[in-house]
């Protein structure tokens, strides 16, 4: 291990009292009802499949392939717990999540900061290459700090996103309707389709998904979840005007544990659509994107596809009686913008630490 890597190991581990999986999932659980992260809606989305998400967190927490883990501060530091889990998104990628802090924000952001350190250094360069989160942006605190960070580091190396999640019950689902429209499942590697992708999202969301990688249905991150007994996969389609033969959709639907995410965000569907696409256009591609990908989801327990996507696309799912869920940031830095990540949270610490001087 590099000298560095130990010097910020003594002081993000040891100086702030920050553990490594130190306490039990029961445990978690219990800080995350008592700081209100759990709270009414949340807990009643969770409770019919609340068993199911702990024994898959359980499993996961205890395997050797680091596809789950979480920090936090230790019992000694008082009336300011804080933590973070962070989940294997693709193959090189991590999600950080479930941002839970109760008292000095400080601590949070150097949780944050121990868990991208330990990142880099258990995964190594090849296997982390992008790390994503995703708030609301109606907590002033989180778009303080994570909307800030695109200024800090730039279309080049960060993406924002502002999605819609729904919940789209598979009984809501009609067969497609005629041929205006065709889905083609991408195996590989596709031009037109990181091409199409990127125009409406941007090459660092391209990136971070990895679509521009061979093993685009991340086969080998499914077989890694296989060692644990658990399944992981995802289907990409596109999907084409047969009169135009253009591209004017892309579904990205991810399969994983149930509940890897308090809000279900592991089992999401990306609907990422033409925006230029009139309402009834958007319409009709709904039609065969759900009808395409309903086969994936037949056995989730939730009996509903969760589905993020752009406030336009949101209107026309709800109209095929979707459940508009909340409004969703996702932001997005990769691995040439790390460092200037990490300059971006220290920055906010040390203007906390004038104001405490100052104060």
């Amino acid at each position: 291990m590099r000298m560095e890597a130990i010097a910020i190991k003594k002081q993000l581990y040891e100086e702030d009292h920050i553990a490594f999986n130190e306490i039990s999932i029961d445990q978690l659980f219990k800080k995350y009802e008592e700081v209100g992260f759990l709270y009414p809606a949340k807990k009643t989305l969770l409770r019919a499949h609340f068993t199911t998400v702990t024994q898959n967190w359980k499993k996961l927490i205890h395997g050797a392939n680091d596809l789950l883990w979480f920090m936090n501060t230790k019992e000694a530091c008082e009336r300011c717990f804080a933590s973070v889990s962070i989940c294997k998104e693709t193959s090189s990628g991590i999600l950080a999540q479930h941002l839970v802090a109760n008292g000095n924000p400080s601590i949070f952001l150097k949780v944050m900061l121990a868990a991208q350190n330990r990142a880099k250094q258990i995964y190594g360069e090849e296997e982390f290459r992008a790390c994503q989160n995703w708030f609301q942006p109606d907590d002033r605190y989180l778009f303080r700090v994570f909307a800030t960070m695109y200024d800090h580091l730039g279309p080049d190396k960060s993406a924002l996103s502002l999605f819609h999640y729904l919940h789209l019950p598979l009984t809501q689902i009609k067969e497609n309707y005629g041929w205006d429209y065709q889905a083609e499942a991408v195996r590989g590697f596709d031009p037109e389709c990181i091409s199409f992708v990127r125009r409406q999202y941007g090459g660092v969301f391209v990136k971070a998904e990895e679509l521009d990688q061979e093993d685009i249905e991340l086969k080998k991150l499914a077989a890694t979840f296989a060692t644990q007994g658990l399944k992981r996969s995802r289907n990409v389609y596109k999907i084409r005007d047969t009169h135009t033969h253009k591209i004017v959709a892309c579904i990205i639907a991810n399969r994983a544990p149930l509940g890897m995410n308090f809000s279900y965000l592991e089992n999401k569907a990306y609907y990422i659509f033409d925006k230029n696409l009139e309402s009834i256009e958007r319409r009709l591609v709904l039609h065969t994107a759900n009808a395409i990908i309903k086969p994936l989801y037949l056995d989730i327990a939730l009996q509903a596809i969760p589905i993020v996507t752009d406030a336009s696309t949101s209107s026309e799912l709800i109209g095929l009686r979707a459940f508009f869920v909340r409004v969703y940031m996702q932001s997005i830095w990769i691995q040439k913008g790390f460092k200037l990540w990490d300059d971006h949270i220290h920055a906010f610490l040390a203007r906390m630490e004038q104001g405490k001087q100052t104060s």
